[in-house]
């Protein structure tokens, strides 16, 4: 990102979470930075092993975060069940709560969390994330809050998913780009082609699909097609028992 071309506001907020150590502290500046009242970061799946590790991160009050967790709210939240589905940003105003999650909110509200919020879902390889930002603000106040740092958010998004994943991971990401090609040979592999068959479903010349799956293989740090496909599935890159890569 050019730093020159955006507001004097966007270059300090940048240049300070930039700076910070983990991303708890990049969340405070984020937090006191803007008219919000809250910042909450999500890391769905960080495969640090064969079982899912959360990464979360947040500016709610510890009180609040024991009775979320207590009471299990996490499977009734409508914010984080719409931002691990959806691809774009989203204003809280266009979720609508179940039946299920009604008796969370009202909850919420009553421990003094805002009703207007805004999430930005971060797609990266495998893994999901969600940046959501709380706000107790009128709904006229939210619309020109939002109207007015919406652009800005989503720059600094990705910083912080950068600093969470090099916080989880160091900075070597056990999680490698693979290319889409290499991920349907992978995928079809899995669901027990051999290599000429994989071709016959890509369209691919044999020596070209053995060619993809072997730069997937160095990719994965393994020395066969069989542990390759076994470490894909494990860092959720395919899934063997859909029709299609993830």
């Amino acid at each position: 990102m050019d730093l020159d071309d955006q507001s004097p506001r966007l270059q300090r907020v940048y240049s300070e979470i930039g700076a910070c150590d983990d991303v708890a502290s990049a969340l405070v500046i984020f937090q006191t930075s803007y008219r919000i009242d809250h910042v909450t970061y999500h890391l769905s799946q960080t495969t640090a092993s064969l079982v899912d590790a959360p990464f979360v991160r947040t500016t709610y009050n510890e009180a609040w975060v024991a009775r979320y967790l207590l009471r299990g709210y996490v499977l009734v939240d409508p914010i984080v069940a719409e931002g691990f589905l959806r691809q774009l940003p989203f204003d809280w105003r266009e979720v609508e709560a179940t039946e299920a999650a009604q008796e969370f909110l009202v909850d919420a509200v009553q421990h003094g969390i805002g009703r207007n919020g805004f999430s930005v879902p971060v797609t990266d390889k495998s893994r999901r994330a969600l940046l959501s930002l709380n706000s107790s603000a009128s709904d006229d106040e939210w619309t020109d809050i939002v109207a007015d740092a919406r652009d800005e958010w989503l720059e600094l998004v990705r910083l912080i998913h950068r600093k969470a994943i090099i916080e989880v991971f160091g900075r070597h990401d056990p999680v490698p780009l693979l290319s889409p090609r290499e991920m349907e040979c992978l995928h079809w592999l899995a669901l027990g082609n051999d290599h000429k068959g994989v071709g016959l479903i890509l369209g691919l010349s044999e020596h070209t699909t053995r060619s993809y799956l072997k730069s997937a293989r160095y990719k994965l740090g393994c020395l066969t097609t069989t542990a390759a496909t076994a470490r894909a599935i494990q860092l959720r890159l395919i899934h063997p028992y859909g029709n299609t890569p993830i």
